[in-house]
């Protein structure tokens, strides 16, 4: 039977995690090695396999930890305000995001440049975490059209898989320029003209 975490072991878990979060982000998954991980972590290289079976599953993890924080519940009816007072405000946190980190891009939009080839679990983690976004997206535009707050004929769908997209794009600029006005750029062209 295998012994409990400690304490110390869960710290040292966490450690790996952070840094693997923010060296694929910065780096990529190709870039990366596991020991660079384990050196940003201040960890030894043997307790990095005590955690994580490889760089792939850490990758997993980062990808499931990036999707969490991309402020998805944000347009969530149960937030309050208007549904597209909700999609502004989540537009708004997904680009302030990126004004802090213009020269990294997206995680998901880096992985899904990087890795389709390379792996098919991370691949089907990078596409699911795109097709939660599109989905939650989605529900709220239905229900701003509702509500009288959107128009337009588009499938609600087309329109929130178009939004993301347009966002990865203004990424992807931010990050080759090292500056987030692209992601300016999107927010107040999709805010101004596109969710009308």
């Amino acid at each position: 039977m295998p012994r409990p975490k400690s304490s110390a072991s869960a710290g040292t878990r966490q450690r790996l995690s952070d840094a693997a979060l923010d060296l694929f982000h910065l780096r990529g998954y190709n870039g990366t090695s596991v020991q660079d991980i384990v050196a940003a972590a201040g960890a030894p290289k043997g307790t990095f396999y005590n955690h994580f079976a490889s760089k792939e599953d850490l990758a997993l993890d980062s990808v499931a930890r990036y999707s969490a924080a991309m402020g998805l519940e944000m347009l969530d009816e149960k937030q309050g305000g208007t549904p597209r007072e909700r999609i502004v405000n989540h537009l708004r946190y997904i680009t302030g995001l990126g004004d802090t980190m213009g020269d990294r891009g997206c995680l998901l939009g880096n992985f899904a440049s990087e890795i389709p080839a390379h792996s098919d679990v991370l691949r089907a983690a990078v596409d699911a975490g795109f097709g939660r976004w599109v989905a939650a997206l989605t529900v709220a535009i239905e229900q701003a059209r509702a509500a009288d707050e959107l128009h337009g004929d588009e499938p609600a769908r087309d329109l929130a898989g178009f939004v993301v997209s347009g966002y990865e794009g203004a990424a992807a600029r931010a990050k080759a320029s090292g500056n987030p006005d692209a992601l300016r750029e999107f927010f107040t062209i999709t805010t101004t003209r596109i969710l009308t």
